[in-house]
């Protein structure tokens, strides 16, 4: 699929590390209260860089002087930047705390944007809603969301992490 995507393929060491990444965020405590969005950031970062082989390729927008370091995807004439990457190109990480349609809507504008520059996306949807209705759709295998999520994983190369479904359970959406 071109779309104007960058070419690859799933296999290889970014891969690699977007699976080993993936892996990571099923265990990854996103059942914090009361929290904000650069809250879970710092939390799910941490939790990325207790993986000794993430840690050594995670570029994050969380330490001093760490922006400049990720590499920004352009689409219409604008610059957009994951929260952060696993390698300069390789994967793409976004974290949003999703609370109504509008956040819903900007996450999967980022993971194209991103798409265009980096081979791999990896979205974190924190639910955010009062009934956790995301979590709840997302885990039913009849419903649109899930069929969206398992489609964009297959055929795009955007994975999906969906929590919390319970305290550090998470749904996974990857090939």
């Amino acid at each position: 699929m071109s779309m104007g995507f960058v070419n690859t393929a799933q296999r290889g060491q970014h891969f690699d590390l977007a699976k080993l990444g993936i892996k990571k965020l099923k265990s990854a405590n996103l059942a914090l209260k009361g929290k904000s969005e650069r809250e879970f950031e710092q939390a799910v970062i941490s939790h990325l860089q207790s993986s000794p082989t993430i840690r050594k390729n995670l570029i994050t927008q969380v330490g001093t002087d760490e922006v400049e370091k990720i590499t920004q995807a352009n689409l219409f004439g604008f610059s957009h930047r994951p929260d952060a990457s696993i390698g300069k190109d390789g994967t793409a990480i976004e974290i949003k705390v999703v609370s109504g349609g509008q956040s819903a809507r900007d996450i999967l504008g980022q993971s194209i944007a991103y798409r265009m520059h980096y081979r791999f996306v990896i979205l974190v949807l924190v639910d955010g809603t009062e009934d956790k209705k995301i979590v709840e759709l997302c885990k039913d295998k009849k419903s649109k969301e899930h069929s969206l999520f398992r489609g964009l994983a297959e055929t795009m190369n955007v994975f999906s992490i969906i929590g919390p479904d319970g305290p550090s359970k998470n749904i996974s959406f990857e090939p």
